[in-house]
């Protein structure tokens, strides 16, 4: 990770991926589509990540902030539930719940990166149909988390998007979607305290990117048609 100019700073504190992460703000559907979701192979879940990043640009200079496993600690872990069933709406169709977010071992542009979750279950929602390979776009929603780096404190909110893909059993969270999502998802930094290495006023606002694979417990199979 570059932090290059003091830019860097701040950032964005990583974890906002939280969320995973990650987390319930959905954005609006951008187009009305009804959604029949079938779970199987589901129940409750524990998730793990080796490496999770969360990035913005401030102008024309990328920060990233970046989670490692070390040891037996993993970059970030999670559980939850998707319960076996049929699910029946328009997208994004809820299909169960995420909680116990959390992140390990996170360095930003000013060093240490520490998150609190404040609010969770965060809602799993799907927001695609299956492709040809087994993957559904999925929204993490209800994301409130309070970040703190050195001399730079904020909350990140909202909604990260993702696909689970069935032959792996994997959460991908990104915003490189596999199929065109039928809503919007997305992170924003609000209530910036500290100096944020001379960016406090430049953070506000912005939309960080998390991107991360999550391996999960349980065998499950995701088809939305």
């Amino acid at each position: 990770m570059t932090m290059g100019k003091r830019a860097g700073g701040t950032l964005i504190g990583t974890l906002a991926m939280t969320a995973a992460v990650v987390a319930l703000s959905a954005g609006p559907a951008l187009a009305s589509t009804t959604l029949t979701v079938k779970i199987s192979g589901g129940g409750t879940f524990t998730a793990t990540s080796s490496l999770t990043k969360l990035a913005v640009k401030i102008g024309a200079v990328p920060v990233t902030v970046t989670c490692k496993t070390k040891g037996k600690t993993p970059a970030s872990s999670a559980s939850g539930n998707i319960p076996n069933g049929t699910h029946k709406g328009v997208a994004p169709v809820k299909i169960g719940t995420t909680s116990k977010l959390a992140f390990h071992n996170c360095i930003g542009p000013l060093g240490k990166v520490t998150t609190t979750v404040l609010k969770e279950p965060y809602i799993t929602a799907i927001d695609s149909k299956t492709n040809s390979k087994g993957q559904t776009d999925g929204i993490i929603s209800g994301v409130k988390t309070l970040v703190k780096q050195t001399g730079c404190i904020f909350t990140v909110t909202g909604s990260t998007p993702g696909f689970y893909t069935n032959k792996t059993h994997t959460l991908t969270l990104t915003p490189k979607l596999p199929v065109k999502p039928l809503a919007k998802a997305q992170l924003t930094i609000s209530n910036v305290q500290g100096s944020c290495g001379g960016l406090a006023s430049a953070l506000k606002g912005l939309h960080p990117t998390f991107t991360s694979v999550f391996t999960l417990s349980k065998k499950g199979t995701i088809t939305s048609k």
